[in-house]
């Protein structure tokens, strides 16, 4: 589906005709008469193009514009103006509309607005029940003098108060823009007695006038003329304008509007009538007469293609995420098979350097003890002198201590010769009295303490059990009574060579 794809229909009280329009390429699908074969065709036409919104630019006498400046408001209240003002101007008309075209920009600086309504619309009725029931979704009713005002902006015509005469279907049409809006259009249809070759000019005359009576155009402002004549049926009203000096005329062939709108001359000259309808496609529309009632079917179209929209960009961003994501796949494949290229390479190089290798008759094990025992052996120890002179002072400051066993252990620190020690000890003499070996013991392990190179001294098993867990237990014995039982402890300490 295509999104600007669109009909757009030109009605008229003795005809309406169709123009199916997408981007690039316009295409005329007849004109069918107000008739009751007329109806049959366009009903057949319309069922097969039922699934495209469709814009009605009606072309009739029955059309009323009046200006507005009202209080500047917003939302609902604006809302409940507008809709007041509606029904004051129209009464109950059905197809009326307002667009707010400027804001003042003095003053209180009110909206401008314009009103247009069909006065009578039962021509329209029977074109509006086809649609209806052949479900096209209606997106609008707008005037034709709306589509020649998007057709005078495609011209770009700098003047600020114009007035397009627009000769379709035997009928004359003078709209009238001011600074490239529209405030005023009238339809001279065909049977009129205007046929002669001054009418036209003289209806440009009448229409000035009028104008300028009903205070749309100033006074003072000189009108600009746009001869829209693509038939070459306005000549003769070109020459007479031209030669009055209170109109400035530019007349529009059809070379022109066929280099403006895109379009073939041919195509132009065998439909004129798409003139208008080719510069309103793919527009939006300003001035909407068609009841709310009648848009519900565009509405649910307009919801119905964004969310076609909406899914077709999901789906579009699943597609791209999984093209990169496969790519980067595919990426990573590749670097692992590079990688495991490079790693059989290596490999095998290994191997030839390998194979040129001196043959080993000792294990690389075996080179690895015989390395550990070097650097056992090559370590620093403490002097085994010093040592004793340490321990030895420090049982000449305690008498009644007896050494019975001492184990030490050089350990392999960089910061200088240091060794573990173990100490068991037991007390010359004992009377029983557990509390003052216990104390005797303290003062052996605070002489050791004092000694410079002894560190870390701690209790590593005593006579008396303290812990929480240790149950009470023990017999009486009189003092100064010799017992057989030795007292012994052992005491653990971290020697320290001392520096020279």
């Amino acid at each position: 589906m295509i999104l600007d794809h669109r009909l757009i229909l030109l009605a008229t009280p003795r005809h309406i005709g169709v123009l199916d329009c997408r981007p690039g390429r316009l295409h005329w699908l007849g004109q069918h008469a107000a008739n009751a074969a007329g109806m049959a065709a366009f009903a057949q036409l319309v069922a097969r193009l039922a699934h495209l919104p469709a814009v009605i630019v009606v072309d009739s006498v029955d059309e009323d514009y009046r200006g507005e400046i009202l209080p500047h408001v917003q939302g609902a209240a604006r809302a409940a103006l507008v809709a007041r003002k509606l029904k004051q101007a129209f009464r109950n008309a059905q197809f009326a509309g307002a667009w707010r075209q400027a804001r003042e920009t003095t003053g209180r600086r009110d909206d401008r607005y314009l009103f247009a309504a069909l006065t009578d619309h039962e021509w329209l009725a029977p074109w509006l029940g086809v649609l209806q029931r052949a479900g096209v979704p209606l997106a609008g009713i707008t005037p034709m003098a709306i589509a020649c005002q998007h057709l005078l902006a495609r011209l770009r015509v700098p003047e600020p108060h114009v007035l397009m005469a627009c000769r379709l279907h035997d009928s004359l049409r003078l709209s009238y823009y001011q600074d490239g809006m529209l405030r005023f259009s009238r339809l001279i249809p065909g049977e009129a007695p205007t046929q002669l070759p001054g009418d036209a000019a003289n209806e440009i005359a009448k229409t000035q006038l009028y104008l300028v009576g009903q205070r749309i155009l100033p006074r003072d402002a000189r009108l600009h003329v746009l001869l829209l004549d693509p038939t070459a049926q306005l000549d003769a009203a070109f020459a007479a304008l031209t030669a009055d000096p209170a109109f400035g005329v530019r007349r529009i062939d059809v070379a022109e509007l066929a280099r403006t709108l895109h379009i073939p001359d041919d195509f132009l000259l065998a439909t004129p009538e798409t003139v208008p309808l080719a510069a309103i496609a793919g527009k939006t529309l300003p001035l909407n007469l068609a009841p709310s009632a009648l848009l519900q079917r565009h509405v649910a179209y307009r919801w119905r293609r964004a969310l076609h929209a909406v899914a077709g960009g999901i789906a579009l961003a699943g597609l791209i995420t999984t093209a990169a994501l496969w790519l980067r796949a595919e990426s990573l494949k590749d670097d692992t098979y590079q990688l495991d290229i490079q790693a059989r390479q290596l490999d095998a190089r290994y191997q030839a350097v390998a194979r040129t290798f001196p043959r080993q008759d000792i294990a690389p094990e075996q080179l690895a003890l015989t390395v550990s025992v070097a650097r056992t052996l090559e370590s620093p120890a403490p002097a085994p002198l010093a040592l004793m002179a340490a321990l030895g002072a420090a049982f000449d400051g305690s008498p009644g201590i007896t050494l019975q066993q001492l184990n030490w252990t050089a350990d392999d620190a960089p910061a200088g010769r240091t060794a573990a020690l173990r100490i068991d000890a037991a007390l010359a003499s004992f009377d029983g009295n557990y509390r003052a070996a216990m104390q005797r013991i303290e003062h052996f392990m605070q002489v050791l303490g004092r000694v410079p190179s002894l560190h870390a001294v701690r209790l590593r098993s005593s006579p008396v059990d303290t812990g929480p867990a240790a149950r009470l237990a023990g017999k009486t014995q009189i003092a100064g009574t010799p017992t057989a039982q030795a007292v012994r402890f052992s005491i653990d300490m971290q020697y320290r060579e001392a520096a020279p």
